[in-house]
């Protein structure tokens, strides 16, 4: 069984070049051979005419049966066509020297066609008769031609060129078919073998939304297959690496307990007050910066399980924490305030939006201690920049939006781009009266992460009355 693309493509690329040769070969042959039937019956055509103008040899396939001066010709209603057969009848002048004047008079009386020859009248009788014949040799109806020469007896002529049985068969619709199938075949492997690369791709995208823990199914084709196992033990590391960096700070942060305990024992003895608080207040410092890049380190490892949950509540729990400790945090619930509906064979066009209660809950899949962290992170850092925090939560089909709006000072682009880089800060960094604000440039990092590990992302929008932080995450 082939299950290389090289293997498919040598397959395909054969069966491509027989399947073409097979069909230029039948349709060649079958335009060669009715070029022969229909040239054939033109020279038949031609040596009617001579024999009935000049009296000439009939050809060999062909009789010349006399039936007298009767007019219309007495064979015709011998050949049982008279009462519903089509006449087609048609006259030729010939003004060659060796039959000057002479004129050719045709009855063409078939059973079911009446033949286009509107455009042969005006040609000499060699060159009319020629046309004629190739007319009567190319339709399939089985005529039977009478001719005379001016008032002179009429001949019937029977040519076997003219029956339908004598047409060579055509091979040029089954040709194009064939060429068209084989086209088609190809194209429909090729589109199979390009969507196993395009899922991996998908696949490979996604693999940083919730519940994308599992490796990569290996299909397609054996350099597909090679690559998805490459990618598998790539990720495998980096989550082995990652498990590896969280245990070891989570093993420096146990270690540094005991120490640091003992160093606030020992500050508490120091007698000078200014130099035993700053002495706590660094010690603090350091704890908090271990808790932070603990906190970062987890959210990338995406340590907690995936269950659906109300995002809704979970946000209004958030905000009504601060509110019981008296901080300007405030709250504007808008999701889901209408939904796309899909089309129906009895709504066609664009969708329609359907309003939803106000009473509702907003469900997702997703992990809710993360979300609770980034929320919290997005609030921390609009009270401490902004001075307060409006949370705005909306939501459709396809995503949810949560904005936290602060009435902090203006950033520039610059600025913004590297509020998500871990250690890194503003230039916001004091308050009014120039006392430093904490932090350790670490909140907004992991806000980010947790974006990422759901599929979504963490944009920053200037406003004039402040900076709008907004995490948008997909509900797929």
């Amino acid at each position: 069984m082939i299950r290389s693309l090289r293997g498919w493509a040598s397959l395909w690329i054969l069966a491509a070049m027989g399947a073409g040769v097979l069909a230029a070969w039948l349709w060649l042959s079958s335009t060669a051979a009715w070029r022969d039937h229909l040239d054939r019956a033109a020279r038949t055509g031609r040596d009617l005419a001579a024999s009935v103008l000049l009296g000439a040899p009939v050809p060999g396939d062909t009789r010349l049966v006399p039936l007298g001066r009767a007019d219309p010709p007495p064979g015709a209603d011998a050949a049982g066509m008279r009462s519903s057969a089509r006449i087609t009848a048609l006259a030729f002048r010939q003004s060659r020297p060796d039959a000057a004047g002479a004129r050719l008079q045709v009855q063409v009386v078939s059973p079911t066609l009446q033949y286009p020859v509107a455009d042969l009248s005006a040609a000499g009788a060699y060159d009319g008769m020629a046309a004629l014949s190739r007319s009567l040799a190319r339709l399939c109806s089985d005529p039977v031609l009478f001719l005379r020469a001016d008032n002179g007896p009429w001949w019937r002529a029977e040519s076997p060129l003219w029956s339908c049985a004598a047409q060579p068969r055509d091979w040029r619709i089954a040709a194009f078919l064939l060429a068209g199938v084989a086209l088609m075949a190809l194209l429909s492997h090729a589109a199979d073998m390009t969507a196993g690369f395009r899922d991996f791709a998908r696949g490979l995208a996604t693999r940083r939304r919730p519940g994308e823990t599992a490796d990569l199914a290996l299909t397609g084709p054996d350099e597909l297959r090679a690559t998805i196992t490459a990618v598998n033990g790539y990720l495998a590391d980096e989550r082995a690496r990652l498990s590896r960096r969280a245990m070891v700070l989570s093993g420096v942060s146990h270690d540094l307990g005991t120490p640091a305990t003992r160093l606030r024992l020992r500050a508490a003895l120091i007698e000078d007050a200014a130099l035993r608080a700053r002495f706590e207040e660094d010690l603090d410092r350091m704890g908090a910066m271990i808790e932070e890049v603990l906190t970062f380190t987890r959210a990338e490892i995406a340590a907690e399980g995936v269950r659906e949950f109300c995002l809704a509540a979970l946000t209004e729990a958030v905000v009504d924490d601060y509110r019981d400790t008296g901080r300007p945090v405030g709250m504007t619930l808008a999701a889901p305030a209408s939904m796309d509906t899909a089309q129906t064979v009895f709504a066609l066009g664009r969708p329609r939006r359907m309003a939803l209660p106000e009473t509702r809950r907003l469900l997702f899949i997703g992990r809710p201690l993360a979300l609770e962290r980034a929320l919290s992170n997005l609030i921390e850092n609009a009270l401490k920049y902004g001075r307060r925090a409006d949370i705005t939560l909306r939501a459709d089909s396809a995503r949810v939006v949560l904005e936290v709006q602060d009435a902090g000072r203006e950033l520039d682009a610059e600025s913004l781009r590297r509020l998500t880089d871990p250690f890194q800060r503003g230039d916001n960094t004091t308050d009014a009266d120039g006392t430093p604000i904490s932090g350790f440039g670490m909140g907004l990092s992991i806000v980010a992460t947790i974006a990422a590990q759901h599929g979504g992302e963490l944009e920053f929008e200037q406003r004039p009355d402040g900076l709008c932080a907004r995490l948008v995450l997909p509900r797929g």
